[in-house]
């Protein structure tokens, strides 16, 4: 929104026959081009220049409506700005609306500290606040080289890290674990969205660790973190 007026809307409202929620965010800006509007929710794709983001975004905010029972739509044309709209299903909580099974039947488990490891901060501290709702301490790294200053500095009983990050990959920072704390070998979840490069693929093969794909349902992630720490509990599964 480079030039005025600059105005962003949000706007919410409730219908009550279908029991759902609505919020809409439009903006004055100049719009989406139609050449690239059928793409914007496309995992890595971008307009901005290199290093100016991963074009995930939008799909991750997709991915997380759309896996708890809702839609996400938008209208815009050039010059006249764009509007997002979100529609979320209020009947039920977390992981439990309309079409989608409860997370576990069993109890979580809570109080442990975990360590989220990705260079796009939204992402990390996303992750980060629905860990922490969970019940559990948690701490952001924004790549393998400060999360090993992290793991160095406190003990961690899970790790959460992504893929492709700059510095100290995740390969890299796994392999670095492997070496300094072989005890984590076990407590690491991969969270990316580079599960079809040949090089990823073997890599998560080879090491047999957890992945949850990007974009990503928080209710998969929790039950992901929530499995990975039962197996490290003897007697759990």
């Amino acid at each position: 929104m480079r030039a005025p007026p600059r105005r962003l809307r949000l706007s919410t409202r409730f219908d009550a026959a279908t029991k759902q929620t609505v919020l809409e965010v439009a903006d004055t800006g100049p719009g989406i081009p139609p050449a690239i509007q059928a793409r914007i929710f496309e995992p890595f794709f971008t307009t901005k220049p290199l290093g100016g983001g991963t074009g995930l975004g939008l799909a991750l905010c997709q991915g997380i409506i759309e896996g708890n029972g809702g839609s996400m739509r938008f209208e815009s044309a050039p010059g006249h700005g764009a509007t997002f709209s979100f529609t979320v299903p209020v009947a039920g909580s977390l992981g439990e609306t309309a079409g989608t099974p409860a997370l576990d039947s069993s109890e979580p488990v809570r109080d442990k500290s975990i360590l989220v490891v990705d260079d796009e901060s939204t992402i990390g501290w996303l992750l980060g606040d629905v860990l922490a709702l969970d019940g559990h301490h948690v701490d952001v790294a924004a790549n393998g080289r400060i999360a090993l200053d992290k793991l160095g500095a406190r003990a961690y009983d899970l790790v959460l890290t992504d893929l492709r990050m700059p510095e100290l990959d995740g390969p890299g920072l796994y392999r670095e674990m492997e070496r300094r704390y072989p005890g984590l070998r076990r407590r690491v979840i991969f969270i990316t969205g580079d599960t079809l490069s040949p090089g990823a693929r073997r890599f998560l093969d080879e090491t047999g660790v957890p992945c949850v794909n990007k974009p990503f349902a928080l209710d998969k992630v929790l039950h992901a973190v929530r499995q990975a720490l039962k197996a490290a509990i003897p007697g759990e599964a």
